[in-house]
């Protein structure tokens, strides 16, 4: 985990070929798809009670798990957004872009995240605090891509983008790309997984290798999916 980045001061309008926002743009959808389904699968479970859904307690801790390991990947995408991205767009688009409102989105965001981790109070709360979640992230997302990304395409060197992703991969911790590299897999589609894992090396190779069945059992415990 690196403390106090140099960020690449880039020139606006960069005269080379725009940046590949694969690796965002898969990032946004995984979020996306995935804080869907767990609302689902949260509101059935208050609706029906656990028993309709699963036989033993293994299936509920691999819901918790899961969940615990996406609210991370979650904080961890938005924190690198305010520490990492959000300075260098602003050094190469200026007043072009506001991301002030997307800022104070974050800390809604954060506080909401909180909301829906606390599985204690029960299972009806964290349905509603998932559903919160999921809605606050799609309007959230959707003004990102509204705004920012064509920004991003007008105005950011290639280099300094590609900079930003490898600074999201060498500051996470271990623990948490054993779960992020299968977990864009997943939802990356055709020909974008090598761009998505390219920021991370050989290192996000072999995270991939090592991890993909283990993150597929844990799917499969919590979600029910093949």
């Amino acid at each position: 985990m690196t403390n106090g980045p140099r960020f690449p001061r880039p020139a606006r309008g960069p005269a080379g070929p725009p940046p590949d926002l694969t690796p965002l743009l898969v990032r946004h959808r995984a979020i996306r798809a995935d804080t869907a389904r767990l609302a689902a699968v949260l509101a059935k479970i208050a609706a029906e009670g656990t028993a309709a859904l699963w036989a033993g307690a293994a299936s509920r801790g691999a819901l918790r798990r899961y969940g615990a390991a996406l609210f991370t990947e979650i904080t961890s995408h938005l924190d690198d957004e305010d520490g990492i991205l959000w300075p260098v767009i602003a050094a190469a688009a200026g007043p072009c872009v506001d991301l002030a409102p997307l800022t104070d989105d974050h800390q809604a965001i954060g506080a909401a995240l909180g909301r829906a981790g606390r599985t204690r109070a029960g299972w009806r709360l964290s349905s509603r605090a998932a559903s919160e979640l999921r809605d606050m992230l799609d309007e959230h997302i959707a003004e990102e891509e509204a705004h920012v990304l064509p920004a991003m395409r007008g105005y950011l060197p290639a280099d300094a983008y590609r900079w930003c992703e490898e600074q999201s991969w060498h500051r996470a911790r271990l623990a948490d790309l054993r779960f992020r590299a299968p977990w864009l897999a997943r939802f990356a589609g055709p020909g974008e997984l090598s761009t998505v894992l390219a920021a991370g090396g050989r290192e996000a190779r072999l995270l991939l290798a090592a991890g993909r069945h283990r993150y597929a059992r844990l799917e499969r415990q919590a979600f029910g999916a093949s």
